[in-house]
C-alpha cells in the first residue's frame, strides 16, 4: 500500500501542469514583460511539447508498475482467502464430528435412562390420550429405544460365548499336544530296547544254527544252585554270567566293551565295561558323545534304559541299583567341552531303589579340581519331568531345563541335557544343555560326558 500511494502522487504531480492555464505556467518574469514574440513563442511550444511526451511516458510508466503492484497484492490476497477457505472447511469439519458423537453419547445415555415416573393424575384433570405408534412417545419409538441396547447385549453374550468354545478348544489342542510328546517318548524308549535287543536276537539264532558251538561265560558264586544234582545228568547247563566289570578285572579277564553280567538276584543283562590302563572295572552307565539319542525322556525310560551302547545310552535306574545293591560305590565323571579341555570329579555314593525315588546319597567329599556342583544335600531324590522330585517347590526342573537328574535346584549341574553340537545363540536354548556350573557355567552346554561306577572295595585294593 505505501507503494500504491507514492504512485497515484507521482501521476497526480505529472498531471498538474497539462491542465493549468498558460498564465499560471509562465514564470512571474515573463508575466511583467508582456507577451513573448514569435520566436520565443515557438521555441517555448516545442520544448513544451517534449516535456509532455516525457510526462505521457512516466505516467504510462508509473501506470504499468500500478498495475504490477495491484496484480501481486490480488494473487496475495487471493492465496490468503483460499487458506482461510481451507481451514475454515477443517474446523467445520472437526465441529460437526464432535457434535455428531456428543449426540450420539446423548442419544445412548436417554436410552439407558429409566423413564420418569407420572404424577398421578388429578380428578378434575382431563385425561390425556395415548399417544399413537406414530407418535414421538409412542410404543413404536419404545420399542426402538429398547431395542439396540438389547440388541447389543446379545452381541456381546455371542462374543463371550465364542471367546470361551475358542479358550477350550486351545486347551484341549494343548492337552493333545502334551499326550502326543508322551507317546512320541514312549515311541522312542520302546525303540531304544529293540535296538538293544536286536543284538540278542542275532546271537540267539546264531546259537541255533550252531548248537555245538563253545560259549565263552563266567561262572558267578552262586553256580552252585544252577548245577546240576547228579554227576551223571545229561541236561544242558545254564550259562553262567559274571557279577559285572568289577569280577572281571579281579579276575585279570578283559573287561572292556559290552558284557553281560547278572547281578545277585537280577536277570542277566548287558553293560558297558572300561578297562581304563592304571584302575579298571568302571561300568559305565551313561555317556554322550554325538547326540544320537534324545535323553528328554519319561520315567519309565529313564528307569529300563535307553540309547545304544556303541553311541549314547543311558543304562537304567533299575540296572544301576541292582548292581549298587546294598554297596557303596566310586561315581567317575568325565567332562569335556568343545575347546579339547576335560576335567574329572569323582565321589562316593550310594542309590536307592524305585520306593525312594532312586535317592542318590553322597557319602564324601567331591574329588577333582572342580567344586561341588551337586548342591549342600546329601540326598537328592531322581526326577523327570512326568515324575517331579526335585528340592524346587515352585517349578519342575526336568521340565524347565531338559531330561532327568539328580536335581537339588534348578541350575547346578543336568548331564541328562540337550545335546548342542553348537554352542547356540540364545540364552534359553543354552541352559538347556549338558552343564557342570562351576566349570564352564550353566549357559555352556558341554561336548561329552561320561559316567563309570565301581565298588569301593575294589578302588581301595586298586
Amino acid at each position: 500500500m505505501p507503494r500504491l500511494a507514492a504512485l497515484l502522487l507521482a501521476l497526480a504531480a505529472a498531471c498538474a501542469p497539462a491542465g493549468a492555464s498558460p498564465s499560471l505556467a509562465r514564470p512571474p518574469k515573463e508575466r511583467a514583460r508582456g507577451p513573448p514574440s514569435a520566436l520565443s513563442a515557438a521555441g517555448s511550444g516545442s520544448s513544451a511539447k517534449a516535456a509532455s511526451w516525457d510526462e505521457v511516458n512516466l505516467l504510462a510508466h508509473a501506470v504499468l508498475q500500478l498495475g504490477h503492484g495491484l496484480k501481486e497484492h490480488v494473487d496475495r490476497a487471493g492465496g490468503q482467502v483460499r487458506d482461510l477457505r481451507a481451514r475454515l472447511a477443517a474446523h467445520e469439519a472437526a465441529l460437526a464430528r464432535l457434535e455428531s458423537s456428543a449426540d450420539g453419547a446423548q442419544q445412548q445415555q436417554q436410552q439407558q435412562r429409566p423413564p420418569p415416573a407420572r404424577a398421578p393424575r388429578r380428578r378434575d384433570e382431563p385425561e390425556e390420550p395415548e399417544a399413537g405408534a406414530g407418535s414421538p412417545g409412542g410404543p413404536a419409538a419404545g420399542n426402538a429405544s429398547r431395542g439396540a441396547p438389547a440388541d447389543l447385549a446379545a452381541l456381546q453374550n455371542l462374543v463371550g460365548l465364542q471367546n470361551s468354545k475358542i479358550e477350550e478348544l486351545f486347551q484341549k489342542v494343548k492337552q493333545q499336544q502334551y499326550r502326543m510328546d508322551k507317546q512320541n517318548l514312549q515311541i522312542k524308549s520302546l525303540q531304544s530296547k529293540v535296538n538293544m535287543m536286536l543284538p540278542l536276537y542275532a546271537k540267539g539264532n546264531e546259537m541255533e544254527k550252531n548248537p555245538k558251538q563253545k560259549m565263552d561265560v563266567r561262572w558267578s558264586p552262586d553256580s552252585a544252585a544252577n548245577r546240576s544234582h547228579g554227576a551223571g545228568s545229561t541236561l544242558p547247563e545254564a550259562p553262567r554270567f559274571p557279577l559285572g566289570c568289577h569280577q572281571l578285572f579281579l579276575d585279570g579277564s578283559p573287561s572292556n566293551g559290552v558284557v553281560r553280567i547278572r547281578p545277585p538276584g537280577a536277570q542277566p543283562f548287558d553293560v558297558l565295561c572300561d578297562a581304563t590302563p592304571g584302575g579298571g572295572g568302571w561300568t559305565v552307565i551313561q555317556k554322550r558323545q554325538d547326540g544320537s539319542v534324545d535323553f528328554d525322556q519319561l520315567w519309565e525310560a529313564y528307569k529300563t534304559g535307553f540309547g545304544n551302547m556303541s553311541g549314547d545310552f543311558w543304562l537304567g535306574l533299575e540296572k544301576t541299583h541292582q548292581i549298587m545293591r546294598d554297596g557303596r560305590f566310586h561315581l567317575l565323571i568325565e567332562l569335556q567341552d568343545w575347546e579339547g579341555n576335560a576335567q574329572t570329579v569323582q565321589f562316593l555314593f550310594s542309590l536307592g531303589g524305585e520306593e525312594t525315588a532312586y535317592t542318590l546319597s553322597l557319602l564324601g567329599p567331591i574329588l577333582g579340581e572342580l567344586e561341588n556342583a551337586m548342591g549342600d544335600f546329601p540326598q537328592l531324590p531322581f526326577s523327570t519331568r512326568d515324575r517331579d522330585h526335585d528340592l524346587k517347590g515352585d517349578a519342575n526342573c526336568a521340565k524347565h531345563l531338559s531330561g532327568g537328574w539328580w536335581f537339588s535346584t534348578c541350575g547346578h549341574v543336568n548331564l541328562n541335557g540337550r545335546y548342542f553340537r553348537s554352542i547356540p545363540r540364545q540364552r534359553h536354548d543354552r541352559k538347556q544343555g549338558i552343564f557342570w556350573k562351576t566349570w564352564r557355567g550353566r549357559y555352556y552346554p558341554l561336548r561329552s560326558t561320561v559316567m563309570k561306577i565301581r565298588p569301593v572295595e575294589l578302588g581301595q585294593g586298586a
